[in-house]
């Protein structure tokens, strides 16, 4: 499975990711197609409304009373029947249309010219009808006027149905069929929608009415905009979740990683004061050392020694998982932190004597006190000068100081040693962890316990410990903990 995992997780989770991006961008691709469709039934219906009633607008005079006038021009019948009549030019069929008004009805009088067998002779122009008194500059006046009014229709329907577009008009000779204005008919041909014909005015028939939309695109995306932003969420999520879930992977494999070398460095730790303790036993029993009380005593402490540092161990780990899960409870009393700090010096030089490292401690001229827990400070202190006497070699230079600063005790611990790289100076509180490339556990020893240790008991003072490192250049260490005060 290990192997498995590292050859094709990878691989795996790209090929879901864009299997997931293809699948949506086809269904993406398919919705834009249905939407394109949609959007110009949308916008033909909206055109076709207004034709229709820019039909019975151009005839309504003297019939406005008349309620079956208006539904019977605003009827999709009369407007399939109408639209039937237009389309009859392109088979040079003309045409007329007049109504006169009765006591009770309106007669309504359509005419169709049909041309004969020899089109050459006859070419189906329409017949025009114009009232007494009409001229050909006041019809056309009069249809210029149908046709603003016919665009002005268009922009209602549009705005009432929420069709957000921008476009223009086409006039086609009603005769031919023909486009008036050749050169805009050519820009139009690559346009997203054209409209049918239509006859905007039944009193005379001039022109023929298309609309057109350059673009439909941003209404689409506008209508799709839901499915647009739910399909990028769930693209974002799943990319997400694959993310999470490496990172789990990789904080799980460096955690197993973590705890095996702390099995070996801890095994290594443990062994080295029951090895320490069995041959001080192993020297009593062989040389008789009963006889010699001097050398018993002194074996005697060192066994002692050793034990209390196995114990120190084995609570520390003890401790930890206590402090991980919450269940540490604080004994806190008045604790003076330079008094405490003077003790794990002391500590630290007598068993250092003989060798090459030095302990320069700093004491403030003011006491420094602080409410805490006087056994785990300590240990804080211990782990920390004990850490950086081990890091430092044999000609170690430790430097500790500490001070108060309005309501915070400031401790720091500065060492000579090989300092820390940038990437890790946070992850060293991590549990288990040390530092990749470290020198030998049997050089330096360590569990990978003590600095996280260090943060846990630190936090729960509330305080904070941070570090200033440079690698090559030494570490610094500084924790901050609230001042006593007595209320």
């Amino acid at each position: 499975m290990k192997w498995f995992s590292k050859r094709y997780a990878y691989p795996l989770v790209a090929l879901a990711i864009l299997t997931s991006v293809g699948l949506q961008a086809a269904w993406l691709i398919q919705l834009f197609d249905a939407q394109r469709n949609q959007v110009k039934r949308d916008l033909e219906q909206a055109v076709n409304n207004a034709a229709r009633m820019n039909d019975y607008l151009s005839v309504v005079q003297g019939h406005e009373k008349s309620e079956n006038f208006r539904n019977f021009f605003l009827s999709p019948e009369w407007l399939q029947f109408k639209q039937a009549f237009t389309n009859m030019r392109k088979r040079h069929v003309g045409g007329r249309f007049s109504s006169d008004i009765k006591n009770d009805s309106t007669l309504i009088d359509i005419g169709l010219r049909i041309p004969n067998n020899h089109p050459k002779a006859s070419r189906g122009r329409v017949v025009r009808s114009f009232d007494k008194g009409e001229t050909i500059e006041s019809v056309m006046a009069a249809d210029h006027k149908d046709l603003l009014r016919m665009d002005s229709l268009v922009k209602v329907e549009f705005a009432k149905n929420d069709l957000n577009v921008e476009g223009y008009h086409l006039l086609y000779n009603y005769e031919s069929g023909k486009p008036e204005a050749p050169g805009v008919w050519k820009k139009s041909l690559d346009a997203d929608y054209h409209s049918q014909l239509y006859a905007y005015n039944i009193n005379f028939f001039f022109h023929s009415y298309q609309f057109i939309v350059p673009s439909i695109n941003n209404l689409v995306i506008y209508r799709m905009r839901y499915y647009l932003i739910s399909s990028v969420l769930m693209l974002l999520l799943t990319g997400l979740a694959f993310i999470v879930l490496f990172r789990l992977m990789r904080s799980q494999r460096l955690y197993s990683q973590a705890r095996i070398a702390f099995t070996g460095n801890m095994t290594h730790e443990l062994k080295t004061p029951v090895s320490v303790i069995e041959a001080a036993l192993d020297a009593v029993g062989r040389y008789k050392l009963v006889n010699d009380p001097a050398k018993l005593e002194n074996y005697l402490d060192i066994s002692r020694a050793e034990l209390k540092r196995l114990n120190i161990m084995i609570n520390k780990v003890l401790s930890l998982d206590q402090l991980d899960n919450g269940y540490v409870k604080l004994r806190t009393e008045l604790y003076d932190v330079q008094q405490g700090l003077a003790n794990v010096v002391a500590s630290m030089r007598l068993r250092n004597q003989g060798g090459g490292a030095e302990i320069i401690y700093q004491p403030n001229e003011e006491p420094c006190f602080v409410d805490g827990d006087p056994v785990h400070l300590t240990n804080v202190f211990y782990n920390l000068i004990d850490n950086a006497l081990k890091y430092s070699g044999s000609n170690a230079l430790v430097t500790i100081a500490c001070r108060q600063e309005k309501e915070m005790i400031n401790i720091s611990i500065e060492d000579n040693g090989p300092g820390i790289a940038g990437v890790y100076r946070e992850k060293i509180f991590e549990r288990f962890f040390r530092i990749p490339g470290a020198p030998d556990v049997h050089n330096v020893k360590g569990s990978g316990l003590g600095l996280h240790y260090v943060k846990q008991i630190v936090v729960l003072h509330g305080g904070k410990v941070s570090v200033q490192s440079e690698q090559g250049h030494g570490s610094k260490f500084m924790i901050e903990l609230p001042a006593y005060n007595e209320i």
